[in-house]
């Protein structure tokens, strides 16, 4: 708590009431009016809230200026774009996140896609060659050509995998 600077008993203020005596005196004199003629050059005469008028220093005006564009709301495609923009990245990573954990078994695949290939275009030049060789000797016969591939690789999970082909050719 904050004590007082004075703790002598006399009082500080006295209350008194004022008596009603006609108007009170103005403390000052009303300004004579300005002169007709600019004191100074650069100043004009204004007229003050009150109704006094007086010289004084007024900016320069400056010219209006048009107001710029007016800005335009946003294209409903462009909010429809902003807001799938989300659900198109979370695809993408869940997408190549799905392609890191397959990437073993699709080079297992490959492989053995591969291994396939090669093994019925070894079978098509085993069938091409039979007949060409039966066609010239003229004799009849029976012959079969059999190719296999294996190509094996490891899972994600420490799996082995194995994938076989096998194309078998005969001519009779």
């Amino acid at each position: 708590m904050i004590r007082p600077a004075r703790h002598d008993p006399a009082t500080v203020y006295t209350i008194t009431t004022a008596t009603q005596s006609g108007p009170p005196p103005v403390p000052y004199a009303a300004a004579p009016p300005p002169s007709p003629e600019a004191p100074l050059p650069g100043v004009e005469l204004v007229t003050l809230p009150g109704g006094e008028q007086q010289w004084a220093y007024v900016g320069p005006r400056g010219r209006l200026v048009a107001p710029g564009p007016v800005p335009q709301p946003v294209p409903a495609w462009a909010k429809t774009a902003a807001l799938l923009m989300f659900a198109a990245s979370g695809s993408a990573v869940l997408a190549g996140f799905a392609l890191s954990l397959a990437g073993p078994w699709l080079q297992v695949l490959a492989y053995a896609l591969m291994a396939f290939a090669v093994a019925v275009a070894v079978v098509a030049f085993v069938v091409r060659g039979i007949a060409t060789r039966s066609g010239r000797r003229g004799s009849g016969g029976s012959t079969t050509a059999r190719a296999s591939a294996t190509a094996t690789g490891r899972t994600v999970l420490g799996g082995k995998v194995t994938a076989t082909a096998t194309a078998t050719a005969t001519n009779k």
